[in-house]
């Protein structure tokens, strides 16, 4: 599997219009794409705590589609006005596949 993390800041008084349309939007337009297996909003319990993005992918290969195909630009503009700054992208590969049940 290919996971990928971004983790950014949100603006004040921001969170909840962030984590609506994140859930609302761009969750189920992630999650139409083949080979994506899920797409989670981390919120942070204190407002000194990053947001993160998780998506998982069936293999990089997935993932990359979906990058250069131009709906992950889609999905970052739904909420860019959102950000206090530059999220921060991580690509992680993991064999864990008995932990997606």
């Amino acid at each position: 599997m290919w996971v990928r993390m971004g983790t950014f800041r949100v603006k004040p008084g921001m969170a909840e219009t962030l984590a609506a349309t994140y859930n609302e939007r761009a969750v189920p337009k992630v999650r139409a794409v083949p080979g994506n297996l899920v797409c989670l909003l981390l919120e942070p319990k204190t407002s000194d705590d990053d947001f993160v993005v998780m998506t998982i992918w069936r293999d990089e290969a997935a993932a990359t589609a979906y990058e250069s195909s131009g709906k992950a630009a889609e999905v970052v503009a739904l909420v860019r006005d959102c950000f206090a700054g530059p999220p921060t992208l991580g690509s992680y590969v993991s064999g864990s596949h008995a932990g997606l049940g």
